[in-house]
């Protein structure tokens, strides 16, 4: 017997809407609802997506979560106009804040997570594609780590996650040298396994035959609707993941450390500076 898909609604502190989907309503489809700043992470979005991942790894009924973006967008990444690069104390680190929690809430996390990256993903909206068990990207996603830029350091454990995934030579396009490349170069990278034609581009992720939804499906179909499915995709990704979660660990706390460094030292703030954006954000402001 076939559940009836749920409706999208409002989840948290309304940066993201969720929905049931699957022949027993076991995957729970989340898009990032910020489509007026191309679903920028900003503080919200990153409690929202915790508060996710710890809800549906507790829940028996959850097998998988497949995150996707509204509008055009995957995601832009951190939200540079929130404030993100404004100073802050001494000793505050990065790790509790929610950035840094989302993080290992992400490298711990015991079921599928999936990503349908429906258009362009940049910074942790890329960086986090490498903890998911399965990403499909439509033909007009495009991927960009531009930390250099700003006088970050590497973040997510991308540090190892990218060199183990497409050789050193290539990380360091993406880390190193800031390079955007394209859906077909992901997929030659892999950074995703396909690249999904076809689909509805109207920027409704929760269309029928929208990306998200599309994987879904194939997640259903070819897995968890299978006698003890559910069940299986569980040990199958406790095992591949169980392995190095330790380690990943780790190199996230090694990363976030370094990145206080940065800040604590102003290079992050003289970055932003430079490339005018504190001032931009604080004349946004000015005008709310």
């Amino acid at each position: 017997m076939h559940s009836k898909p749920s409706s999208p609604t409002v989840f948290g502190r309304g940066t993201v809407r969720t929905c049931l989907r699957g022949s027993r309503n076991s995957i729970v489809l989340v898009a990032l609802a910020r489509p007026h700043v191309k679903n920028a992470f900003n503080n919200d979005v990153y409690e929202d997506l915790i508060e996710i991942l710890h809800w549906t790894s507790r829940d028996p009924s959850v097998a998988a979560v497949v995150l996707t973006g509204s509008g055009s967008y995957f995601s832009s990444g951190a939200d540079l106009k929130g404030g993100t690069f404004e100073p802050e104390p001494r000793g505050r680190q990065t790790i509790h804040k929610p950035a840094g929690r989302f993080m290992m809430s992400v490298i711990a996390y015991p079921k599928i997570l999936a990503a349908a990256v429906n258009g362009p993903a940049v910074g942790i909206a890329t960086t986090t594609l490498m903890h998911c068990d399965l990403v499909y990207c439509s033909p007009t996603a495009t991927f960009w780590a531009p930390f250099t830029r700003l006088a970050l350091v590497p973040e997510l454990c991308s540090s190892a996650t990218f060199m183990a995934t497409m050789g050193l030579s290539k990380a360091n396009e993406l880390l190193l040298m800031g390079k955007k490349i394209d859906a077909l170069t992901a997929v030659q990278w892999n950074l995703c396994s396909q690249i999904v034609r076809g689909v509805d581009v109207s920027g409704d992720p929760f269309h029928r035959e929208s990306l998200a939804n599309k994987m879904c499906r194939e997640l259903d179909e070819r897995l968890l609707s299978l006698p003890s499915g559910e069940r299986t995709a569980e040990y199958f990704v406790q095992m591949v993941k169980g392995s190095r979660r330790t380690q990943l660990e780790k190199i996230c706390r090694e990363e976030l450390h370094k990145l206080d460094e940065r800040f604590d030292t102003g290079q992050v703030s003289e970055a932003a500076s430079a490339l005018k954006i504190g001032s931009q954000a604080k004349a946004n402001r000015s005008r709310l």
